[in-house]
C-alpha cells in the first residue's frame, strides 16, 4: 500500500477535478483545448486503476502534513495529560488549552478532512456495476471509500462535536450546509462501517497491504460503539475480531511503531506513511505530503523547530509502579538503565541538551520515543521537519481492541468476561494477572485497571486525550487541578475548562464563508 497510497498517487489526485469540471468560455480559440490526460465526469468510474487512484486521492489528504501528517497532532493529540508542551506562541495554543477561533490549527484538520468526505462521496455514488462490472473487485474499491468517510467523520465528531453531515455530492445551490447533531453523526459513521464491512476482504496482500479490511471496519465500528455508550453492540463488534489477530511477542513490541514489520499481525489499521524528498508543506499535490512531519511534535525539544515536550512524570511513575519495562522503554526515554536516544546513542550523552533544557523549566528529562524517529539513525540523520520519517502511524492495534472489549464488557456488567482480554495484553508485557491477583475483581476496580492499562499500552499514540473526555475525567487530571498532583501543562500556565475544552472550535474561515455555522460553547 505504500506503493499505491503514496507513490502511485502520482498518477493523479482525480477525485476533486472530478466534482468540479466547470467549463469556461474563451472567445480565443487557443485557450479551448481538451485536457486529453484528464478524467471526466462522464467516464470516472470505469476503470478499476482509475478508481484506485481516486481512492489513492481520498487518502492524501489524511495522510498530509495538515491532518495526521502533523497539524492534528500539533493541536487535538497533545491536548493529553500525557505531554507538558514547551508554549510556542500560536503554534502550541490548542494543545495547551490557550487557543481561540483566531488561532492556529483547527482550519487545517476541518479542510482536509471535508476534502477527503467529498473524494469519497463521488466514488460511493458514481462507482457502479455499469462502469466496474465484478461485483468483488468493485466492492472492494467502494468499501474502501466507505471506511474512510467513517473515519473522517470520526475524527471531525471528536474534534468538533456537531458538524455538517455531507453525503452527496455538492450542489451550487445549496453550499451553506448546516450542522448535525452528533448523534446523526454517529449513526452515519456506523451505517458506513456496516457497508465497509461487507464489501471489504478480511486482508489485502502484495501493493495493496495495508489497506483498509473488514476487520479494520468491525474494530472502529465497536470504538464507535464504545464512544457511544452502547456497550453491548461494541462488545459484539469487538468480540468477532478475537483471534483474527495476534500481539506481538514483548521483544518486538516497538515494531508496532517504527518502520520495522509494518502492517504485522497485531495492526488491525494504520496510515501509510513514507519520507520522500519531495517535500511542499501542506500541498495536495501527487508524490507529496505523506512523510512523517509529525516527528516535529513527538522529537525531543532540542531536536524539534517548535520546541516539543516533556512527558508528564505520572507515566513514567506508572510504568515503573508495574514493573513494566518492555513497554515503557519503547514508549519513552529518561534515565533507566540502557537508556537510548537517537541511533542508539546513550542517553546521557545523545540528549544531554534535552536534559538541560527540562532542567533549566524545572521539568523531569522524560521524552518520548514513540514516533520521534529515534529508530531510524543518529539524530542528524532524521531530518528537522521529519521529512524523511516514514513510519507508519497505527491507528488501531489488536492491543487496543482487547482492551476496548474489556472495557465494554465490564460496563455491561460482565466483568469475569472482561478478564482474559485484559489479562491477554497484560501478558504480553509479562505482568502479573488479574485472573491470579484478583479473579473476582469489581466492576469499579477494573474499570480503573482499564484506565490504567490504556495509558501503558498505548501511550503517544493519540488515544489518551479522547479516552478523557469520554470518561469524564478531563476536567480531574487536566483542569486548574490535576489529580496528578503537579499540572500536566505546568510549562504554559494552561488548563483544561469543563464544558468548553472537550472540543476545538469551528474555525472562523468556515463559519465566514457559511454563516450559519454555530461556534462551539466557550469560544464565541
Amino acid at each position: 500500500m505504500k506503493n499505491l497510497i503514496k507513490i502511485k498517487s502520482s498518477l493523479g489526485i482525480i477525485a476533486t477535478t472530478l466534482l468540479m469540471t466547470i467549463g469556461v468560455a474563451c472567445s480565443d480559440d487557443i485557450l479551448d483545448q481538451n485536457n486529453n490526460n484528464a478524467t471526466s465526469t462522464a467516464n470516472f468510474g470505469t476503470s478499476v486503476e482509475q478508481v484506485e487512484s481516486a481512492i489513492n486521492g481520498a487518502f492524501h489528504p489524511i495522510t498530509g502534513t495538515f491532518f495526521w501528517g502533523r497539524i492534528v497532532h500539533t493541536g487535538a493529540m497533545l491536548r493529553s495529560d500525557e505531554f507538558n508542551v514547551f508554549p510556542f506562541g500560536s503554534n502550541t495554543a490548542m494543545s495547551t488549552f490557550q487557543g481561540n477561533p483566531g488561532d492556529r490549527w483547527a482550519t487545517e484538520p476541518w479542510q482536509e478532512l471535508y476534502k477527503s468526505i467529498a473524494r469519497c462521496n463521488n466514488i460511493i455514488i458514481n462507482v457502479t456495476e455499469e462502469g466496474i462490472s465484478d461485483t468483488t473487485t468493485r466492492e472492494n474499491l467502494v468499501g474502501q471509500a466507505y471506511f474512510l468517510r467513517a473515519f473522517d467523520y470520526w475524527y471531525l465528531a471528536n474534534l468538533y462535536g456537531n458538524v455538517p453531515l455531507i453525503t452527496d455530492l455538492p450542489d451550487l445551490d445549496n453550499l451553506l450546509v448546516k450542522q448535525v447533531n452528533t448523534d446523526a453523526v454517529w449513526k452515519q459513521i456506523i451505517s458506513d462501517l456496516e457497508m465497509a464491512e461487507s464489501m471489504l476482504p478480511e486482508n489485502w496482500t502484495g501493493d495493496n497491504l495495508g489497506r483498509p479490511t473488514s476487520g479494520a471496519a468491525t474494530a472502529l465500528k465497536g470504538k464507535s460503539y464504545l464512544f457511544m455508550k452502547e456497550y453491548g453492540l461494541a462488545a459484539t463488534a469487538l468480540n468477532s475480531l478475537v483471534g483474527k489477530y495476534s500481539l506481538l511477542p514483548a521483544a518486538q513490541f516497538g515494531d508496532n511503531f517504527t518502520t520495522t514489520n509494518e502492517n504485522n499481525s497485531e495492526s488491525v489499521f494504520e496510515l501509510q506513511f513514507l519520507g520522500q524528498d519531495t517535500f511542499v508543506w501542506g500541498s495536495d499535490i501527487p508524490g507529496t505530503g505523506s512523510m512523517g512531519n509529525f516527528h516535529i511534535d513527538y522529537a525531543p525539544p532540542s531536536k524539534s523547530p517548535d520546541r516539543s515536550h516533556v512527558v508528564n512524570p505520572w507515566l513514567k511513575d506508572l510504568f515503573e509502579a508495574n514493573g513494566d519495562t518492555a513497554r515503557r522503554n519503547e514508549t519513552l526515554v529518561y534515565d533507566y538503565p540502557g537508556a537510548t536516544g537517537y541511533g542508539g546513542v546513550a542517553f546521557a550523552t545523545d540528549m544531554v541538551d534535552d536534559i538541560i533544557a527540562a532542567n533549566d523549566a524545572g521539568v523531569e528529562p522524560i521524552f518520548s520515543r514513540k514516533y520521534s524517529g529515534m529508530d531510524l539513525g543518529e539524530r542528524d540523520a532524521v531530518d528537522f521537519l521529519g521529512t524523511n520519517v516514514g513510519n507508519n502511524w497505527r491507528i488501531i492495534r489488536y492491543a487496543d481492541v482487547l482492551l476496548m472489549l474489556a472495557e465494554a464488557l465490564n460496563e455491561d456488567g460482565s466483568t469475569a468476561e472482561a478478564i482474559p482480554h485484559f489479562d491477554e495484553v497484560r501478558d504480553r508485557a509479562g505482568l502479573s494477572l488479574i485472573a491470579d491477583t484478583n479473579p473476582t475483581i469489581s466492576q469499579a476496580d477494573m474499570r480503573q485497571a482499564i484506565i490504567e492499562e490504556r495509558a501503558m499500552e498505548l501511550a503517544g499514540e493519540g488515544h489518551r486525550f479522547f479516552d478523557l473526555v469520554r470518561w469524564g475525567l478531563a476536567d480531574d487530571y487536566m483542569g486548574a487541578t490535576s489529580l496528578h498532583g503537579a499540572h500536566p501543562k505546568s510549562l504554559s500556565g494552561g488548563s483544561f475548562e469543563n464544558g468548553k475544552h472537550e472540543l476545538i472550535w469551528i474555525p472562523n474561515s468556515e463559519r465566514d464563508a457559511n454563516p450559519t455555522l454555530d461556534q462551539n460553547p466557550g469560544y464565541e
